[in-house]
């Protein structure tokens, strides 16, 4: 019974070990937290953070289903993501700290993917086909965080959408072109757009292939992947 109960232990020893040392080989969709300090992101289907200078990641879903696109909310305080656990893609809403499960918040049969919180943190911003007149175009809509009907955010078609810091501009992607599709060129490429603080839009680029997933960096400054030289890589 004592040298069953030690090989067990030993081996126990062994795995546990063994799985502290491994590298998560091709995490996704990383999102620093707004202090900076951890970063979410996705692998082998769930949802993990680990410290931005490096170390252990500690998960923070555990279901069959797929979830991706973390988003923070402004105070560092949920973490919104998207999730297949009931087929297309639906938003969810959790505490960062996963001390509560993950909360659906959309429930339409096309895909909803978080991009960002609105500035007040009351509601998440996601991009939906779900308009039945527009189902060829992508809009931009809010969902309160306490759950409720979602709203359309803008009139322009758009999607991969970020609120500057001050919450007076909301910079997004229009253009029919997939994100994944390489070397495209024509009308139909993606730009970056601006919605403006007195509600007009502005174009913000008119490069013939695609740019896309823009970012603030402060109150006048956007990165963004573009395809200008080749494959895709962070321009400002």
């Amino acid at each position: 019974m004592f040298r069953r109960s030690a090989i067990v232990c030993a081996v126990s020893f062994f795995l546990c070990a063994a799985v502290s040392a491994v590298e998560a080989p091709l995490p996704r969709h990383p999102a620093p937290s707004p202090d900076g300090s951890q970063i979410a992101f996705s692998w082998q289907g769930d949802l993990w953070l680990v410290p931005a200078g490096g170390g252990d990641a500690r998960r923070l879903t555990a279901h069959p289903a797929v979830e991706r696109f973390p988003v923070w909310s402004r105070d560092g305080k949920f973490l919104a993501s998207a999730s297949n656990r009931y087929g297309s893609d639906d938003v969810f809403v959790m505490p960062a700290d996963a001390s509560a499960a993950p909360l659906r918040l959309t429930f339409a049969s096309t895909a909803d993917i978080p991009d960002d919180f609105t500035p007040d943190g009351r509601a998440v911003l996601f991009t939906s086909n779900r308009a039945e007149s527009v189902k060829w175009g992508t809009q931009l809509w809010t969902v309160p965080l306490t759950g409720g009907t979602p709203a359309l955010a803008q009139e322009a078609f758009g999607e991969a959408a970020s609120y500057s810091p001050d919450g007076s501009e909301l910079a997004f992607v229009r253009g029919q072109t997939k994100w994944f599709r390489r070397g495209y060129r024509g009308s139909a490429s993606r730009d970056i757009w601006v919605r403006t603080g007195a509600g007009g839009y502005e174009k913000l680029t008119d490069f013939d292939g695609d740019d896309d997933r823009p970012t603030w960096l402060d109150g006048s400054t956007l990165v963004f992947l573009s395809s200008r030289d080749g494959r895709k890589n962070v321009f400002r």
